[in-house]
């Protein structure tokens, strides 16, 4: 029986790294591995789940007794191991698990910015024989470059994300709370198909809040209106947002938003195999500068997948090159505190010649939206 794809690929970074086994202990990195997110993991940090991979063939998956039925339905693993949680320490699970694939005395990398002290502590007890090393740029590395599926689910979620994003645009009139469309969205994600929605909305002075949790301020003329919709979808996400005007903008809104349109485009223009990830950040703060506005964000854009935030960050720290089944966002960003925001966010897939926009073709943003109209 042929071997997952994902877990090939894990393999074949665990032996690049110079390590005998992988373990993932985080909820993004146990979803990634063996295929679907453990119910509990997600609200109960008191129950592990855990994914290991080890040697040329040895894997299994760890978790509670309760979630261990539907582990052995869904999981990418044929070895599912229970554990009590109020009789036993799951690292002892995990470090039999080890002993018995054979890498006790080898290298192991796990979560080391993840893994909770007293597992670690555990663990160090009963392999006393193996070195731990971070497993971080593993796994990091391994889901930068999407599987034909996961661009599949990418795809799907960016395409809802934008078109409830166009149905909400539509929605804002003067005197509508920004709560008010803050349900709007999140019932529009939730029947579209989408699994849970986080939505940041800021208007007027609020849009210059770079993370701004709606409140029951009412939209008026004249607002400047930032809307930031992440869905998840089966444990892939979605980055979407557009800035908007109630009214017609001004002169001053108008030549800032050129500014960072003309920058992302520059930026566009280079999205192929092979860019170097820090050309495109210099290239952002380039094109910024010249038009007179400083960056508010130290990256350009992040990788998307399992995570908002996943690598390459687009910034000038990365030394990462650009290659085919890369998805990424743009968000070309400036605030001005106390007054107001510009925000503009899609997602892309490199390919093999270029790329491919996941988003930005149902709800352009090349101009400031102008919304409020009742007609």
């Amino acid at each position: 029986m042929n071997e997952h794809e994902v877990h090939a690929r894990l393999r074949a970074a665990v032996k690049e790294a110079g390590c005998d086994a992988l373990v993932a202990h985080s909820m993004d990195n146990v979803t990634y591995t063996t295929g679907f997110l453990v119910p509990s993991q997600a609200s109960n940090r008191f129950r592990r789940a855990i994914a290991v991979l080890a040697g040329d063939d040895f894997g299994c998956q760890i978790v509670v007794s309760v979630e261990a039925p539907l582990a052995r339905e869904r999981s990418r693993f044929a070895d599912v191991r229970a554990y009590d949680q109020f009789a036993d320490d799951p690292a002892d699970t995990l470090a039999d698990a080890l002993i018995e694939a054979g890498v006790d005395g080898g290298r192991i990398a796990l979560e080391l910015d993840f893994l909770p002290a007293q597992d670690y502590m555990r663990l160090r007890e009963r392999l006393p024989n193996a070195r731990f090393e971070h497993a971080r740029d593993i796994f990091f590395g391994a889901r930068m470059i999407k599987t034909d599926a996961e661009v599949k689910l990418l795809r799907e979620v960016g395409e809802i994300t934008e078109r409830v994003m166009g149905e909400a645009l539509a929605q804002i009139r003067p005197g509508m709370q920004e709560t008010a469309l803050f349900a709007f969205i999140n019932n529009q994600m939730l029947s579209a198909g989408c699994d849970a929605a986080k939505i940041q909305i800021g208007s007027g002075a609020r849009s210059g809040i770079t993370n701004c949790k709606p409140s029951d301020k009412a939209f008026e003329g004249g607002d400047v209106i930032r809307i930031e919709i992440l869905g998840d979808r089966q444990s892939y996400r979605s980055n979407v947002t557009r800035t908007a005007v109630l009214g017609e903008p001004t002169a001053e809104q108008d030549a800032i938003w050129s500014v960072l349109i003309d920058a992302r485009d520059a930026c566009e223009a280079m999205l192929r195999p092979g860019t170097p990830v820090p050309d495109l950040w210099a290239t952002y703060v380039a094109r910024c500068r010249d038009g007179g506005i400083e960056p508010t964000l130290r990256f350009l854009g992040h990788g998307i997948g399992q995570t908002i935030h996943e690598e390459p960050y687009i910034t000038e720290t990365r030394d990462i090159v650009l290659r085919p089944n890369v998805t990424h966002t743009m968000e070309p960003l400036y605030m001005m505190p106390g007054r107001m925001g510009f925000h503009v966010e899609d997602m892309y897939l490199i390919t093999e010649h270029g790329y491919d926009k996941l988003t930005g073709g149902r709800v352009t943003n090349d101009r400031l939206i102008s919304v409020g109209d009742r007609q």
